[in-house]
């Protein structure tokens, strides 16, 4: 009896240690999540922005970009994601296709006239824009929300 009251407070607490550090690795990789550098043919971009450490990495980089977008609702400002982007140059050639951006996303472009296309829950946003050496552009396009 003594045996098999020690083997079930092993085996509870291997369990609940086990739940325990899975619970601990899971705080820890949102904790520490990462916005990854991503491209579009030669085209660098990175977009995120959920959460306070993922803000703050965007907010970092931007240096790094030169185009500055964010995605936001009209009536409360509540930040948006799952927007899909395109950007397309002066010639209308589609030069960046992101199908899952936001709320932040950050693009390297090189100078030249844009004209930035960006879709959520089917309502279409369009903003144009030069770049320039030396120039950053950064806008705010909004949706509504139910």
């Amino acid at each position: 009896m003594n045996t098999q009251f020690s083997i079930r407070h092993i085996q509870t607490f291997l369990a609940t240690s086990a739940l325990a550090l899975g619970l601990t690795i899971g705080c820890a990789s949102t904790v520490f999540a990462q916005v990854q550098p991503q491209s579009y043919e030669s085209i660098q971009y990175i977009t995120g922005g959920i959460g306070n450490a993922e803000q703050n990495e965007m907010k970092s980089a931007e240096k790094d970009y030169n185009l500055h977008m964010t995605f936001s609702a009209v009536k409360d400002q509540a930040f948006l994601s799952d927007v899909a982007v395109q950007i397309v140059d002066k010639d209308n050639k589609k030069i960046f296709d992101a199908a899952n951006t936001g709320p932040y996303l950050n693009v390297k472009l090189p100078d030249g006239k844009y004209e930035l296309t960006a879709t959520y829950k089917g309502e279409t946003r369009k903003h144009a824009f030069t770049l320039a050496k030396g120039k950053t552009e950064k806008s705010v396009l909004r949706w509504p929300t139910e």
